[in-house]
């Protein structure tokens, strides 16, 4: 049966979506990442073994499933290689399960130069990989192509001209200098690609064709959208559905019978600067930081941790057109004698339930919280409805009614098992479709 699931991050990344799209993908044929690039950490644990992919879908776990990197990431292909090889010496097969998009923009040395200077000039809190940089050269018609490594010649001179253009920047815009070896750059990266040139395709018409089953694995999350999120803290990419067509290369048409699901915590956190309304920098904060492990997959660096903030998630709902909403680390609340969610903000006098574009005042608003009764149990594991504390039941009841979207899915632990549906899809055979709430 024909059948097309689309997984995204309702917050501000770092959600649980690894762990999400690992689990769901058991049911797919095809697993595809359409945006972004290494900035991305999706972290599974299997068997108490932890995979962090950076790259790669993380669906392509599942030994019967096919991964793609689609046309809108920007792709480290010295990243690329290593995680794939490394995933073998692991003794997982998937070589030959890997489509790359011969449109794929590629991530360059010179770009984390760049995106370090960037980074130093204006703090943002980037992973210093070089992303923005290889998205503002896509942009800037100056990026170079998987596609483009078929013409040594051209990819030589396109690395030459792209190194003058950096090096004159850094020299003469920033009284800096940095020392790239043109030979050396163009070299490792042929080399690069003679090691997966065999699995580079036209991956639009490749999906266009398939029939089978495909889940579409977004990175980050709705709030670092490029258009939508806290722009400038934003990542460079539409990190939101609006990033399906362009991404992939597929017509809105291709989504129309999709189901969308978002991931939240059930709390909330964010790494890097920019405005976080319900942000905690008390011992409560600290609290969730170490309970939650908040720490970067990508970084390590210290994630910034606060209740969990409707109005964002509602932001996300209405972007993204969720039909669904899965919420991970419930758990990390179960020692907490009162928790808080935000439903609304006030500014100035006025209180207003729909997220801001101006970072001004969105800086400035100060949250409206509703409080609950901490249930003080352990939910850690949790396998079934009737396992959770009446507490608990009502915080999920009020999220629920609240963004007028069913959770479907809710995750207890960071191994594959610790989850149970709250909603079971229909496409899962031999399941009936049931509803909790």
């Amino acid at each position: 049966m024909k059948r097309d699931l689309v997984i995204l991050g309702a917050q501000w990344g770092d959600e649980g979506k690894g762990k999400v799209v690992d689990l769901l993908s058991a049911d797919f044929d095809v697993a595809v990442r359409y945006q972004g690039g290494s900035n991305a950490g999706h972290t599974v644990v299997v068997g108490g073994e932890r995979f962090v992919l950076h790259l790669l879908p993380t669906g392509i776990l599942h030994e019967h499933t096919i991964g793609v990197v689609a046309q809108g990431m920007v792709v480290d292909l010295e990243l690329l290689v290593g995680e794939l090889e490394e995933l073998e010496g692991r003794g997982l097969r998937i070589y030959d399960r890997l489509f790359i998009s011969d449109r794929a923009h590629l991530v360059m040395p010179y770009h984390k130069v760049l995106d370090s200077l960037f980074e130093r000039r204006g703090k943002i809190g980037t992973t210093l990989r070089g992303i923005g940089p290889s998205y503002m050269f896509k942009y800037g018609r100056k990026g170079i192509r998987v596609c483009d490594l078929e013409d040594p010649d051209r990819t030589y001179r396109l690395i030459k001209e792209n190194l003058e253009f950096v090096q004159d920047l850094c020299e003469k815009v920033y009284c800096e200098n940095h020392s790239l070896n043109l030979e050396e750059m163009f070299e490792k990266i042929m080399e690069y690609y003679k090691r997966i040139r065999g699995r580079v395709t036209d991956t639009t018409q490749w999906l266009l064709k398939f029939e089978g089953s495909v889940l579409f694995e977004g990175a980050q999350g709705t709030m670092l959208d490029i258009d939508m999120g806290t722009y400038p803290f934003v990542t460079s990419s539409n990190a939101s559905a609006l990033g399906l067509s362009n991404g992939t290369g597929l017509p809105p048409k291709y989504f129309s019978t999709a189901n969308f699901w978002a991931v939240s915590k059930a709390y909330a956190t964010r790494v890097g600067e920019g405005p976080f309304p319900t942000e905690l920098t008390d011992e409560k904060g600290e609290q969730l930081r170490e309970r939650g492990g908040e720490y970067g997959a990508t970084t390590g660096r210290p994630r910034r941790c606060g209740w969990l903030d409707l109005v964002v998630l509602k932001h996300a709902v209405e972007v993204n057109g969720l039909d669904g909403l899965i919420l991970t680390k419930l758990d990390v609340l179960d020692g907490f004698e009162e928790i808080k969610v935000c439903v609304a903000y006030e500014l100035d006098g006025q209180v207003f339930d729909h997220f801001p574009a101006g970072l001004s005042k969105l800086s400035k608003v100060a949250p409206i919280y509703k409080s609950f009764k901490g249930w003080l149990r352990n939910t850690r594991g949790a396998r079934s409805f009737s396992e959770l504390p009446k507490e608990a039941l009502q915080y999920l009841q009020f999220i629920q009614d609240y963004l007028g979207v069913s959770l479907v899915m809710l995750s207890t632990g960071p191994e594959r098992e610790e989850y149970f549906w709250l909603q079971e899809p229909a496409w899962r055979e031999g399941e009936k479709t049931r509803k909790v709430f």
